[in-house]
């Protein structure tokens, strides 16, 4: 064989065994047999959405330009709306409207 298609086999069989761990991973850290649900994973069920959603709405502000008021605006409307109603997706979008509509004033 050659020194290229060796080559090739063996990067196959990395990529092979590294989509088997990946997929092997959740059954091995979420499997056993100790039957509850383990403590830091409800810690994490608890508190992993507001820290995703913390860290959006940081790196979402971090980048504009505070001239205006428009950025302030659309936020507080897309807090108000889904503390009001509670979906998130309506508040995105209508938050994202409403922005949009202010910029192009």
């Amino acid at each position: 064989m050659s020194d290229a298609t060796i080559h090739s086999l063996a990067a196959v069989a990395v990529a092979w065994l590294v989509i088997y761990a990946l997929r092997a991973l959740p059954f091995v850290i979420f499997g056993g047999s100790g039957g509850g649900e383990r403590a830091w994973l409800k810690a994490a069920e608890k508190w992993l959405s507001p820290v995703v959603i913390a860290a959006l709405v940081v790196y979402s502000y971090s980048g504009l330009e505070w001239r205006t008021a428009s950025p302030y605006v659309a936020g507080l409307a897309v807090v108000a709306m889904q503390l009001k109603f509670r979906n998130g997706l309506a508040s995105i979008f209508a938050g994202t409207a409403l922005y949009m509509a202010l910029v192009r004033l």
